[in-house]
Formats: C-alpha cells, sequence, structure tokens
C-alpha cells in the first residue's frame, strides 16, 4: 500500500471565476479520496455563486463553500482556507486543472513523509488550438504550466502544505501578491514556498505526478502573454526581488526551444514587458508617483 494512502486532505479550489467552478468541482470529484473534503474559496459576492454539478460523485455533505462577499484576492483566499480547512494538510488546485488519483496520491505518500510543502508538475493543455510562434517553452511559465523537459518547482496551480507547521513558522500568503480582482499579480505562491523552506521547512517536488492546466484561447495571444510579464515585473517588485526577478525572466525567455533569432527577440520582448511592469511599480509606490491603479485582466 502508497504510505499515506489513508492520509485525509482538504482540497481547496480559490477561484473568482464562477463560470469555471461547475467543471472544477466535477474534476475534483473525480480524483477525491473517500476521506478528503472539498473547500471552495469563492472570491465573488454569494449572488455571483453558480449551481455546483448535481451529478457529482462527491457527496454535498463533504463540501463545503465559503464566499468573501467580494473579491478579496488569490491570496486572502489562500489564507482563508488555511485558516477553515478541517485536515492539517491542504491541497490547493486552481479552477483550470485537472488533477488526478495519481497525484493525489504521491502527494499523500510526500507529505506522510514528512514534507511541509510539496508539489506536482504542471503541464500545458492547450484543448485543441494552435500554439502560436511567439509561444515557446520560455513562456510556459506565463501560462503557469512547467516546461516537460525540464525539472518542475512548486507552483500555486497544484501544491499541498502542512498548514499546521506553516503556522508554527508563521508563514502566510501575502495578501500584497497574487490575483486580485481583474489584475494578473503573482508569486504569492512562490514566495510562500521560499519563506516556509528559509524558516526550516521541507519541500519536495514531484517531478513524476503531472496534472493539467487548462488553457483557454485568448490566453494564447501576444497582447495577454505581453500583460502577464508586465504583472509578471509588477510582482516581483512588491516582493522586493526585481532585479533577480528580471535576470530570471530574461533566462526563462532566453530558453525556450525554436531558432536562436526568435528566441533572442522573444526575450528582449517579454522581458522588457517585465521591465515595464518593474518600473510601473516603482512609481506606483513612490510619494509623488501615480495611484496603483489595477488594469483590467483576469486570473
Amino acid at each position: 500500500m502508497t504510505p499515506g494512502a489513508h492520509l485525509p486532505l482538504t482540497i481547496a479550489i480559490c477561484s473568482n471565476r464562477p463560470d469555471l467552478l461547475p467543471g472544477a468541482v466535477a474534476r475534483t470529484a473525480a480524483a477525491i479520496g473517500p476521506r478528503d473534503r472539498l473547500l471552495i474559496i469563492a472570491d465573488m459576492p454569494a449572488i455571483h455563486l453558480p449551481a455546483l454539478p448535481s451529478r457529482s460523485s462527491l457527496p454535498l455533505s463533504r463540501i463545503r463553500v465559503i464566499c468573501n462577499e467580494g473579491n478579496q484576492g488569490l491570496a486572502y483566499s489562500r489564507n482563508k482556507a488555511m485558516k477553515e480547512a478541517t485536515t492539517r494538510h491542504l491541497v490547493f488546485l486552481d479552477d483550470d486543472i485537472v488533477p488526478t488519483v495519481e497525484a493525489l496520491t504521491q502527494i499523500r505518500a510526500a507529505l506522510t513523509a514528512g514534507a511541509h510543502v510539496t508539489g506536482t508538475r504542471i503541464s500545458a493543455h492547450l484543448q485543441g488550438h494552435h500554439c502560436p510562434w511567439f509561444l515557446t517553452s520560455g513562456q510556459l511559465h506565463y501560462l503557469g504550466s512547467h516546461v516537460p523537459a525540464r525539472p518542475a518547482s512548486i507552483w500555486g496551480g497544484s501544491f499541498a502544505i502542512d498548514s499546521e507547521q506553516a503556522r508554527l513558522l508563521g508563514v502566510g500568503f501575502d495578501e500584497r501578491l497574487g490575483r486580485i480582482g481583474g489584475s494578473l499579480n503573482s508569486a504569492e505562491d512562490t514566495t510562500f514556498v521560499r519563506e516556509m523552506t528559509a524558516r526550516g521547512a521541507t519541500a519536495t517536488v514531484l517531478h513524476d505526478a503531472e496534472v493539467q492546466h487548462l488553457i483557454p484561447a485568448h490566453r494564447l495571444t501576444l497582447s495577454y502573454l505581453l500583460r502577464r510579464a508586465f504583472w509578471q515585473g509588477r510582482s516581483e517588485a512588491r516582493r522586493n526581488d526585481a532585479r533577480r526577478g528580471i535576470g530570471k525572466e530574461w533566462n526563462r525567455n532566453w530558453s525556450g526551444d525554436g531558432p536562436r533569432p526568435v528566441r533572442a527577440a522573444l526575450a528582449v520582448l517579454y522581458t522588457a514587458s517585465v521591465l515595464l511592469g518593474v518600473l510601473r511599480e516603482a512609481m506606483a509606490q513612490s510619494p509623488t508617483g501615480a495611484a496603483n491603479v489595477e488594469t483590467k485582466g483576469d486570473r
């Protein structure tokens, strides 16, 4: 028997997109264990909450829904999930992730073995859409997906935590980061992992456990990807890591597949957008700068 096969988990889906919640519940119900609970933190008023799928294999008694009654942001919702979970171990799944029984099994085993934070590989599922020339493996991180040929890291779309250990270490999600309203702000997940490990927590990456990230057509556009890179720059600045973040984004974009001239052009294009985001955030934080107005987008 797999170690930790009976470890109960709280599966948390934090979402501000009512149109995606029914599908997320149905997909999770197909992979969840018999002792697990599903916790939905809906970052929206209750009147916007959609009806959950009535034919789900998961009884409604094992599903709990909490509405924020307004858009408070992804980090806020993650922190609330930590407080409201009825089990020590908590799995965060985005509302556009396709989990598997095998991935959750490996998560249980890692947590049982002593991991305080663990995450799976996340692959991009383009749902039959054509991959454009300006999207190479070097830009997959803007879609919340790992490069297939490279080692994975722990990202927020599919990861688990020992919430008791997080509380003991005094680590929570930075609410200046993560999606808020229509922004494409990010990095609340990697900042959390960084702080946990800096304070002595054990992190385990499950390179052989994979879930899929459903990518809609509108995210396969140059405007979306550049906007996502812009917000990456703002996020790096918000967590006081702009210099290293710019270098990291250059290396990521340059490392993509395809001809060298295309990779070079894309590295310049996307990194320039990251740099603009860093500058925009610096202006917003300046006492004499412009007000910090969140540009519209989506999660």
